[in-house]
């Protein structure tokens, strides 16, 4: 039997010349160059939008992490101050030992908010207790009595600004925490996105010089 060779059919190869190779090449520099400028411009945007908001949130977390302490700290001085008041209270009312009742549970409700990890559901509760415990002494204090009234009405006034203290600092509490994770996740971003900002301004860079030597080198070999 015999053998049939296949056939090949073979594609002539063109070669580019110098002057087109040179030319391929300086194409292909330039194209880079735009690319990678066009997206550096539109990442500088981004990148500036994505710090600024950060800025921003790290700000309001700062403002926040303050208040939270200032609402704490507030809170201890309204509830000691409630506490002088109180004692000056039943120094001056005459028939006191028929408040001693009373006084001896105030007394025990302000030791308990001593207490810094109380819970907000506590803290309301006391607030409310020594509230009805006051408005009952005000019934063994006469109305003339303008001092002692003046004393009931300022503590009832301070118990009002710590009750409002405790619900704003429960508004707020979690707040931080929202903030801190925004920070975090912004930052990664526009970190990530500086980062391929020095990778394109190094391949700009690289691709100029390039560029420049083979534009040198055509015009070197149309002068030789």
């Amino acid at each position: 039997m015999t053998e049939v060779e296949p056939q090949v059919t073979y594609e002539p190869v063109s070669i580019l010349s110098d002057g087109d190779l040179f030319s391929v090449v300086i194409d292909k520099h330039n194209r880079f160059i735009k690319e990678f400028i066009e997206e550096l411009k539109g990442l500088e945007g981004t990148v500036n939008s994505k710090r600024t908001e950060y800025q921003r949130i790290n700000k309001e977390l700062e403002a926040l992490e303050t208040r939270i302490v200032v609402l704490r700290e507030k809170r201890h001085q309204l509830y000691y101050q409630s506490t002088k008041l109180r004692i000056k209270l039943i120094e001056n009312i005459v028939d006191s030992e028929v408040l001693l009742h009373l006084e001896n549970e105030i007394e025990g409700i302000e030791n308990r908010l001593q207490n810094a990890n109380m819970s907000s559901e506590e803290e309301l509760e006391c607030i409310n207790r020594i509230r009805s415990l006051v408005n009952e002494m005000e019934h063994s204090v006469p109305d003339s009595d303008n001092v002692q009234q003046v004393f009931i009405a300022s503590i009832l006034d301070i118990l009002k600004t710590a009750e409002s203290a405790r619900k704003e600092l429960d508004d707020i509490l979690g707040t931080p925490d929202k903030h801190k994770t925004q920070s975090l996740a912004l930052k990664e971003e526009f970190e990530m996105m500086e980062s391929r900002q020095g990778w394109l301004k190094r391949r700009i860079e690289l691709h100029k010089d390039a560029l420049e030597y083979w534009e040198k080198t055509v015009l070197g070999g149309e002068q030789s």
